[in-house]
């Protein structure tokens, strides 16, 4: 039944834009945001075609959305001077964030290693 639950609403999912003045960082976010080599790329392609993969969000209090993946895609897109972002919203717990978000990095590290030794 839980897995039911679960794919309904994945199937409800939908990208919207969000201000990134209601966007936060996740509480003791374990990886750094660097204004680096990767950074400077990463501006390159949200300039020239748009942040391509939206962000995951969680609903917080006060109307705040708390990113889950994406902190380096909002940091870029605000230094574009963007004011909206593209989000999916996921109703998760506290757990389920981390393990999602520590997931998504785990993730990226392994897509650029792979691209730098190739």
């Amino acid at each position: 039944m839980i897995e039911a639950n679960r794919q309904s609403e994945e199937k409800e999912e939908r990208i919207i834009e969000i201000e990134i003045e209601r966007l936060r960082p996740f509480k003791e976010h374990p990886f750094q945001v660097k204004d680096d080599k990767e950074m400077f790329l990463l501006q390159e392609s949200i300039e020239k075609y748009g942040i391509l993969n939206p962000l995951i969000v969680r609903p917080v209090p006060d109307g705040y959305y708390e990113i889950i993946s994406g902190h380096r895609r909002k940091h870029a897109a605000e230094k574009l001077g963007y004011r909206k972002v593209p989000v999916i919203i996921r109703v998760l717990s506290e757990d389920d964030s981390f393990l999602s978000m520590v997931d998504s990095n785990l993730h990226r590290e392994r897509i650029c290693a792979e691209i730098c030794e190739a």
